[in-house]
């Protein structure tokens, strides 16, 4: 003690503070040890999305025996396999244009299938692509062009907004979060063969919806060998990342941007053109990784436009309310879609203006066009690449088609409705059946109530410019590729002559 009761008075009170502060932090440190997992905020992830062309989920993982996936089966045991997941278009701009802003491409009026640049409409001013909205949230963006990405965009509108910051693998920082878009070329056709492990054409399932002829056999089997390649390509990817050390903080999203590269496939709202592969995998290291557990199947329906939600939630950044994909999972996971929605317009030479809605049972598809067939609503591309399509022709010829093959001929039903539980392929159209007339009306009412809500712009009248930019296209395609497909075809027509032992005129009009 002092002379001074001043000092020591000032002593006691710094001794009693200093106790208190003593006591406050041990409490503190308890406190944090108590934490709950909820409650720790992980960094923000690296996000990587890995996007195949024209795919169906011909995986090994999704039960298809034939076909060698190592690769993606791997990521799928390391996380969630999705089994309803469906694009909101069955071809890749306007699937791609609903991928970017996380909208119905018909909800932006940016709903055909490429057209000039001077003929897309401009963003609105308030929606923002999704790669922008990640990079105001702190994250480096890219779409890669280090093989085997293509840097591939291929949206239908413009906007200032859509570049990203780079390109190339060495210019994403270790100090900062990225999104990177991997665009594989594979499985679009031209189809790449596996010689390593072949697969024999004998051996595919063919759907009953095709001529069980060699030439489909064949085409059937390059396209699964081509998956084959695919996951090869995948493999390079993963590989990237783990050699960069990026593993333990990158969520890995791998779907494909719509259905399979085959005739009923993709253009059209058949299961075949826009149900895809979806398998999302996150490290141990994440949190993100107990919404993922390891080795699972999620039966949900999934729109594509939810991964875009999805990802965004990711970066702990708030879903925008014009935003129409939902959040699958995480802290801010929305409730499960009852239907998903799919819609085509101007493809090629042909202007669809097609609907659909699909439950988990059933699905209900409106042909707003339908003067035309599936085989002759085919682009010149089509028809110079795809063996099926002239395969039909000559079967219709030699009236070799079954019921349901003939339909693929036939002009297409205004409407369509099928049990997809009892009909997996597709081919009963009940839209008749008078047992199933509550469904039908239940469907054409959820159809109708999307289009309203989200107000569907294809409902409108096109340009001028619009219709003569696609008429134009028919021409030149056609005038363009006519010898390739006058080729493709006589070779075609000439096997299946000489296989069922006919002349000429058996088998022509």
């Amino acid at each position: 003690m002092s002379n001074d009761p001043l000092a020591d008075n000032y002593a006691k009170r710094m001794k009693t503070n200093y106790t208190i502060f003593q006591s406050l932090c041990c409490v503190l440190l308890l406190v944090g040890s108590c934490t709950t997992p909820e409650e720790v905020a992980d960094p923000p992830p690296n996000i990587l999305w890995i996007i195949a062309e024209d795919l169906s989920p011909d995986l090994a993982c999704y039960g298809h025996s034939l076909v060698k996936t190592p690769n993606i089966d791997g990521l799928a045991r390391r996380g969630v396999r999705y089994t309803q997941a469906f694009t909101a278009a069955p071809v890749c701009a306007p699937s791609r244009t609903a991928l970017a802003v996380g909208m119905y491409q018909t909800a932006i009026n940016a709903h055909h299938m490429r057209y000039p640049d001077s003929l897309k409409n401009e963003l609105p001013a308030d929606i923002i692509p999704l790669n922008e909205l990640l990079r105001r949230q702190g994250y480096r963006t890219a779409n890669i062009k280090d093989a085997p990405g293509r840097g591939k965009g291929d949206w239908s509108f413009r906007s200032d907004l859509v570049h990203y910051d780079t390109d190339r693998w060495d210019e994403l920082q270790a100090d900062k979060p990225f999104f990177a878009v991997v665009n594989l070329r594979l499985t679009h056709r031209p189809f790449e063969r596996d010689t390593i492990n072949p697969i024999d054409p004998a051996n595919v399932d063919l759907p009953p919806y095709y001529p069980d002829d060699p030439v489909v056999r064949r085409d059937w089997a390059q396209y699964l060998e081509t998956v084959q390649v695919m996951d090869q390509l995948v493999g390079e990817v993963l590989r990237e990342v783990e050699l960069r050390g990026w593993a333990d903080n990158t969520i890995v999203f791998y779907f494909s941007d719509h259905g399979r590269p085959m005739t009923r496939g993709k253009n059209y709202h058949y299961d075949s053109g826009y149900h895809i592969p979806l398998v999302i995998s996150s490290p141990e290291t994440l949190d993100w990784h107990r919404y993922l557990p390891v080795g699972t199947t999620d039966d949900r329906l999934v729109s594509a436009i939810d991964l875009s939600a999805t990802t965004l939630a990711m970066s702990v950044a708030d879903k925008p309310t014009w935003m129409q994909g939902r959040i699958l999972l995480g802290k801010q996971a929305e409730p499960e879609r009852q239907y998903v929605f799919c819609a085509s317009d101007r493809i090629g030479g042909t202007f669809f203006k097609t609907r659909s809605v699909r439950s988990k049972r059933y699905k209900y598809i409106r042909n707003f066009n339908h003067d035309f067939s599936v085989n002759s609503s085919a682009t010149a591309y089509r028809k110079q690449m795809h063996p099926i399509y002239h395969v039909l022709n000559i079967y219709n010829e030699m009236g070799k088609l079954t019921p349901a093959q003939k339909a693929l001929v036939d002009p297409m039903p205004e409407e369509l409705l099928f049990d997809l539980a009892a009909d997996p392929f597709e081919v009963n159209n009940l839209i008749a059946d008078s047992s199933l007339v509550v469904v039908a009306e239940e469907m054409r009412a959820a159809l109708k109530n999307w289009q309203t809500s989200t107000y569907d712009y294809g409902m409108e009248p096109d340009s001028e410019g619009i219709i003569q930019s696609f008429a134009d296209y028919r021409v030149t395609g056609h005038r363009d590729r006519f010898e390739k497909i006058n080729t493709l075809e006589k070779t075609i027509r000439a096997e299946i002559i000489k296989r069922y032992s006919a002349s000429p005129k058996d088998v022509s009009n």
